[in-house]
């Protein structure tokens, strides 16, 4: 399918699940409901396909869960082990943390789905207004919803680092999950990580112990090449046709937002954005959350059996990972420091002897 200008303008929709743990234990409940709010407000034939990517060892408890939404929605089953295999080289306890683990898969999106364009989603988000491809993918470029560098600026930072580019600070950054990714640049983004680090992507990643996120290193890498204008629109364009995201001021990311009138309020006609997030870690149950939404669409729950249980991490345990996580921080940011003092001194040597 091409945009107005003849850019392609296939959309997949690709989604990191992980159902065991305590951290995860309600994500099918979440599904359902995200699942819901495709149906009722996705025009016919949105997505080419969504992409569910899970764990080989959840696949018993997920597959069937997603086998009951498959008529309704053009489902795929990614197995993570067979798609990331350096996950399993990576497996020390400061390595792999599963916030970064979903980044990579997102990272990998063109490696998963056909489509030019992806949309990457979360099981904590949800469809709050009607969509459209052509809403998503105005003229066959994505909008791109903008927010503050300065809200995350480590995030910028570390990344940009990994790219050996300018953070760029004044300018405009990019929200959050959920957001529409170009596979081009995203093809760019590997490309340029493996330039600098001189390694497989996944690699730097997974050995550089800093804060760096997909979508810092998305737009980074876009800028880098020229390719924002090109793939993507600003959702604060006067020509956009609508917000990706609801303000993040109204969306409930903690605790302190957490309220029944908060979630009703994601749902007032008057407040722009297609979706919006009801954060897991808000402390809100799925079931809260859903008894909301059901006064504005359909929700449908498929229940099929309790999350797998996966042994219970100490505290200690727990206690003992963070802090070898900040231990290798550290000593990654002291490298770090000194690789860019060297190359800061090679840039300045080399300008001085063509002068």
């Amino acid at each position: 399918m091409n945009g107005e200008d003849g850019r392609q303008s296939g959309l997949s929709a690709l989604l990191p699940l992980r159902v065991g743990g305590r951290h995860y234990a309600e994500n099918l409940v979440r599904l359902d409901l995200l699942f819901s709010s495709l149906i009722h407000h996705g025009a016919p034939r949105l997505l080419d396909e969504l992409v569910v990517v899970v764990r080989a060892d959840e696949l018993g408890v997920v597959g069937p869960h997603l086998e009951r939404w498959r008529s309704d929605l053009p489902l795929e089953v990614r197995i993570e082990d067979e798609h990331f295999p350096a996950f399993r080289d990576f497996q020390r306890p400061w390595q792999v943390r599963p916030w970064q683990r979903q980044q990579i898969i997102k990272l990998n999106a063109a490696a998963l789905t056909r489509a030019p364009f992806v949309l990457t989603l979360d099981p904590d988000v949800i469809a709050v207004k009607p969509i459209t491809r052509e809403a998503l993918l105005p003229g066959g470029r994505a909008l791109l919803e903008p927010e503050s560098r300065g809200v995350h600026r480590r995030w910028w930072r570390d990344s940009a680092r990994l790219l050996d580019v300018d953070p760029g600070m004044a300018r405009p950054g990019m929200g959050v999950t959920p957001a529409l990714l170009s596979t081009a640049v995203l093809d760019e983004v590997q490309r340029r990580l493996e330039e600098v680090g001189g390694r497989e992507w996944m690699e730097v990643l997974l050995t550089s112990y800093c804060e760096w996120t997909e979508y810092t290193l998305y737009l980074l890498a876009a800028e880098r090449s020229g390719l924002v204008d090109r793939h993507h629109l600003w959702g604060d364009d006067p020509t956009a046709p609508a917000r990706l995201q609801t303000d993040p001021s109204i969306s409930i990311w903690t605790a302190a937002g957490a309220t029944r009138a908060s979630i009703e309020r994601l749902f007032a006609p008057d407040i722009p954005g297609l979706f919006t997030v009801v954060q897991s870690s808000s402390g809100l149950s799925a079931r809260e959350v859903a008894v909301v939404a059901a006064a504005h669409f359909p929700v449908r729950e498929v229940a099929t059996g309790p999350p797998p249980a996966l042994p219970a991490s100490s505290k200690l345990g727990e206690r003992f990972r963070g802090a070898a996580r900040l231990a290798a921080q550290a000593i990654y940011r002291l490298r770090a420091g000194v690789r860019a003092r060297r190359r800061r001194s090679r840039r300045s040597l080399e300008v001085t002897l063509e002068t």
